[in-house]
């Protein structure tokens, strides 16, 4: 009992706190992050004491015993406990502490504070839709890496694809008019392309695809995720094959990706986003998921970091389990990763009704729902995510007898290796 009188009189004072800072001006909602930290954690610290209760005289002769032991350590640790330590134990033991993430979320989305999250990068548009900021970059690491890369590539006569998958807007503007800060997503994409194309670097730039077919860039990617939708997986892999036709050597049949041929099953309002997590779903409600699965016979094989699966399409990709969505969402598998689970990081993919064909895609999360779809058109795909690859890139292309290297990225990587703490610093990392 004397844990749930501290964890709740905490909730309560912290509820308190909330519903005052709502009340406040404009300015003051604006530090609610400051607030947050600083009053919250101090708060926290006190709570764990109360929860604890009072220590007995045996106790505290035991705990004086050790702490003369261990000459001092201990109350030399005490010091060393950061502000941030203390916070992040409250994050993790606060009692109901997913019923606090929605109620924060119903206060802040009634208050209309759509930056309240920007310590995570993430604000608010209409409809409810999250979206990142991105920070300029001058692209000159990505540029000198990839032209290595190119030269390198050039030698074997391998060939090289840069495709430029979008973030979740095409105008950067949108920060500006709606949040008062600059977001260079599109600027540094715009910038790296030019520089690639100027040196002969064959490129796809998805964004001028998705203006060209009318699509709605914000239709294409889930709300409470920073993920693009199956859907638009899906398109992407029919232009990423029309210009392997197109410009490469490649006769893949562009009649494989009639979506008439595909069994397309809708699950509305079904599971929450990464983002959305961290949000609430009271803030940003639920997404809708699609699933895509061909309705003609396949057979294919997917080798990932030792272990194997091979039969149909959905045998071999779809993570079954993903689709029990009577779990709590918030613990529940992220359906972008219903598509080959675990991630495309050191897969190989063989499909056993193609003879020819064999790419190296050097891929971020975005290519979960797009591998699937790519390997039913040749006859092998590698796939390496170059964040969790540790080796010699230039070792395993040799070792691979590829015919093209893809690498498909989300814009959002262009300028990540400008931050060492990022977990995407070595996407760009091709050459020593």
């Amino acid at each position: 009992m004397k844990e749930a009188f501290g964890t709740k009189l905490l909730a309560a004072m912290a509820l308190a706190m909330m519903v005052a800072v709502g009340l406040c001006s404009s300015p003051l909602r604006n530090g609610y992050e400051m607030f947050d930290t600083a009053v919250f954690s101090k708060i926290a610290a006190w709570v764990q004491k109360v929860d604890q209760g009072p220590v007995s005289d045996g106790q505290a002769a035991a705990a004086n015993g050790q702490a003369a032991t261990a000459n001092g350590q201990g109350a030399a640790a005490e010091e060393e406990k950061t502000m941030a330590d203390v916070a992040t134990n409250y994050n993790n033991d606060i009692y109901q502490k997913r019923a606090w993430i929605d109620l924060n979320g119903s206060m802040a989305k009634g208050l209309h504070i759509k930056g309240l999250y920007k310590d995570m990068w993430m604000y608010i548009l209409g409809e409810n839709y999250i979206v990142s900021s991105v920070a300029q970059t001058s692209t000159d690491y990505e540029y000198d890496q990839i032209c290595s890369l190119k030269k390198y590539l050039d030698e074997r006569q391998i060939d090289l694809l840069y495709v430029n998958a979008p973030t979740k807007y095409l105008d950067d503007s949108i920060f500006v008019k709606n949040f008062g800060i600059p977001s260079y997503a599109n600027a540094n994409a715009d910038l790296f392309l030019r520089r690639i194309t100027e040196a002969g670097i064959d490129n796809l730039d998805l964004r001028q695809e998705l203006v060209a077919d009318g699509k709605n860039i914000y239709d294409m990617f889930y709300r409470t995720d920073h993920h693009w939708t199956v859907d638009s997986g899906f398109w992407a892999n029919q232009k990423l094959v029309e210009r392997l036709n197109q410009d490469f050597g490649y006769q893949i049949d562009g009649g494989l990706y009639d979506l008439g041929r595909y069994t397309v099953t809708k699950y509305p309002e079904c599971w929450l986003g990464e983002q959305g997590r961290k949000v609430a779903k009271s803030y940003v409600g639920l997404d809708d998921y699609t699933r895509i699965e061909p309705a003609f016979d396949t057979d294919l094989e997917l080798t990932r970091q030792n272990t194997k699966r091979q039969g149909t399409f959905a045998q071999t990709f779809i993570y079954e389990d993903a689709y029990n969505f009577k779990r709590d969402v918030y613990a529940a598998p992220s359906m972008h990763y219903s598509y080959i689970s675990g991630g495309v990081h050191l897969t190989n993919v063989v499909n056993h009704q193609k003879q020819q064909g064999k790419i190296l895609l050097l891929a971020d999360s975005f290519s979960q729902c797009v591998v699937p779809f790519l390997s039913l058109g040749v006859h092998e795909v590698d796939t390496l995510v170059l964040r969790d690859f540790d080796g010699d890139l230039r070792e395993y292309i040799d070792a691979g007898g590829y015919d093209t290297v893809v690498i498909l990225y989300a814009e959002f990587m262009i300028g990540a290796h400008d931050n060492e703490s990022s977990a995407n610093y070595k996407m760009f990392s091709f050459m020593p």
